[in-house]
């Protein structure tokens, strides 16, 4: 089951007290601000039954998590601890307060690409790279792909479907 959740949080709340404001010159909310989230939300919501089963985790969340991943090379474990730490990472996917205690485990990230497929990873790779293309301001060093990888977390996911049907 997948239930949509707002888009625009107020960036921590009254949980927040370092300076209580983030810098809106930040990389990371910048480009939170430039992705097309709702875009994102509705390709997410079709991959999961409406009404049944435990609620999927939230789709800013998830794909905030696959795009710092992205971005920064890391593995799935070193992109959640990343989001811990950082009160820029977890705005940028979407989280209302600063997270004191684990927001989600690290294989589900490995989960959910294999449950989006090559089809999602793929818009979510062109939507970023659209957003730091059109941002001239966002200081974010993406690897060009080779011809036969268009797509970093595309190619993830074949080597990872081609490990497990031999």
């Amino acid at each position: 089951m997948y239930r949509s959740e707002k888009f625009n949080p107020s960036l921590f709340g009254k949980l927040f007290h370092l300076g209580g404001k983030l810098a809106e010159s930040n990389r990371w909310l910048k480009l939170a601000e430039a992705l097309p989230w709702e875009k994102l939300d509705e390709a997410y919501g079709r991959f999961f039954s409406a009404g049944y089963g435990r609620p999927a985790k939230d789709s800013r969340l998830v794909c905030g998590l696959l795009a710092v991943k992205q971005l920064k090379g890391l593995s799935d474990e070193d992109t959640v601890a990343e989001f811990m730490e950082s009160p820029y990472l977890q705005a940028f996917c979407g989280q209302e307060y600063f997270a004191l205690e684990d927001v989600i485990n690290p294989g589900i990230l490995s989960e959910r690409r294999k449950r989006l497929g090559a089809e999602f990873l793929a818009l979510l790779d062109a939507e970023l790279l659209a957003a730091i293309k059109a941002n001239k301001d966002l200081k974010f060093h993406v690897a060009r792909p080779a011809a036969e990888e268009a797509c970093f977390l595309c190619s993830l996911a074949g080597k990872i479907k081609a490990a497990f049907s031999n």
